[in-house]
């Protein structure tokens, strides 16, 4: 009886080591998505890096890249929009597996979340309708506008430390801060100059222009993916952009996508 038990102990005792180690085995975010088949990529809807065609499908100079990525794995890139201010927590919960929709990288979200090597720059820029172009063509007179910002973007970081604005509208997309400003709700929208480039003075914003970025932008900016802390997938993620900076790929988007500037510094030092 002693020597049944002993037997059946061994047997338990060799399961669950079985399931530790297949524990241990994963290595990390690249196996997760291996397993589910499946990039799962946070975005806004944020032209000219992520925004949907005519037909629903997932375009932009971000969505093209994640799509070539996911592709190189083996695996499909499933877009899923989240508010901005939540991006972290979308991210760490495992709800996504990256942050890649014009996203800057800067010290403070440095502490939460990892980079990926910068590809674009970016800066800050202030949005107006063109009947406030006399009215509305300084920094004073931005700050003391009312301004329509993205929460927890750049914009409202522009808003809220740099010009200490007193009148703040805070919506939940840059889309949403332009539609503030074509409304007449707010006087100003600060955005990201990639996204500005592309669509104001066009289509449903024609009627907006940008102050001129000469005289009011704010500060250089740089993009990159982000990324959960100690992720595997950041390195498998340079070495790409290496690969697509080298062949031409990412100065090809560049010129597709109109208002993306390449971050040549870094991506050269690759």
């Amino acid at each position: 009886m002693k020597k049944v038990m002993a037997l059946l102990l061994s047997a338990l005792m060799c399961i669950a080591s079985v399931f530790v180690l297949s524990g241990c085995g994963e290595t990390g975010d690249y196996d997760r998505i291996q397993q589910k088949g499946k990039l799962v990529v946070g975005v806004t809807i944020y032209e000219p890096m992520d925004y949907q065609d005519a037909n629903g499908k997932w375009i932009g100079f971000d969505a093209d890249l994640a799509n070539m990525m996911a592709e190189e794995w083996g695996v499909e890139a499933e877009f899923i929009i989240i508010k901005w201010n939540n991006k972290v927590v979308e991210l760490n919960s495992g709800n996504i597996d990256v942050i890649w929709n014009g996203m800057t990288a800067d010290a403070e979200l440095g502490q939460q979340i990892d980079f990926s090597v910068s590809y674009a720059e970016n800066k800050q820029v202030a949005v107006i309708k063109k009947s406030n172009a006399e009215t509305i063509n300084s920094v004073d007179a931005v700050k003391n506008a009312k301004i329509a910002v993205e929460r927890g973007s750049a914009g409202d970081t522009v808003a809220t430390e740099t010009l200490q604005a007193p009148n703040l509208n805070r919506v939940d997309a840059q889309v949403n801060a332009l539609l503030e400003v074509e409304s007449g709700a707010s006087d100003v929208a600060l955005i990201d100059y990639t996204m500005a480039y592309s669509v104001v003075g066009k289509g449903e914003y024609a009627d907006l222009m940008l102050v001129d970025p000469d005289t009011v932008s704010f500060n250089r900016e740089v993009f990159a993916v982000g990324l959960r802390k100690g992720s595997d997938l950041t390195d498998r993620i340079n070495a790409l952009f290496k690969k697509y900076y080298d062949d031409g790929t990412l100065a090809t988007l560049a010129e597709k996508y109109q208002g993306v500037a390449l971050n040549e510094e870094a991506l050269g030092a690759l």
